[in-house]
């Protein structure tokens, strides 16, 4: 009878890491149907709840992006994964544009629900200008969830593969 050689399993941390890559492809996806199907007409018609949507579409794309940078962080060492460490690295950068989109994000809430006010001491009185402005963080926002789905997909694969039996 041959011997049959066993392939390593995925270690725990990593696996955990590997889904919540694969969680994070899937929001990375919503929020850019989101923004693709939902910018032009909160510009249009000012709605509240299509603002709300995009506002926690941007939200939770933060909030995984964080989670994928910890567990990340956490299979490189406890685990010594290499490949953690450089994807927790890619989600750091990820969580940085994020952060670098907050002030758009927060005056798009801001003037949906009609609190001016706010809305100026973040952005300035000169609106045309901050939004032109803001295209680069937002090309770099699509880049960054771009960069996320790819994530996402290798992620898949490496759980694809260590799942066959």
């Amino acid at each position: 009878m041959p011997v049959r050689i066993k392939r390593p399993e995925l270690k725990p941390r990593e696996k955990s890491f590997c889904v919540s890559t694969l969680v994070c492809m899937v929001v990375s996806f919503l929020f850019t149907l989101e923004l693709f199907t939902m910018m032009n007409k909160v510009v249009d018609t000012g709605s509240k709840v299509m603002t709300c949507g995009i506002f926690a579409g941007y939200l939770l794309f933060f909030a995984m992006c964080i989670v994928c940078l910890c567990k990340g962080a956490s299979a490189y060492k406890y685990e010594d994964s290499m490949s953690a460490l450089g994807k927790s690295i890619l989600y750091a950068v990820l969580a940085v544009i994020c952060l670098i989109n907050l002030r758009f994000a927060l005056s798009l809430i801001f003037s949906a629900f009609g609190a001016e006010d706010i809305t100026n001491k973040i952005i300035g009185t000169d609106q045309s200008s901050f939004i032109k402005a803001q295209y680069t963080p937002w090309k770099a926002m699509l880049a960054g969830l771009l960069l996320a789905d790819v994530m996402g997909i290798f992620g898949t694969l490496k759980l694809n593969k260590y799942h066959k039996k």
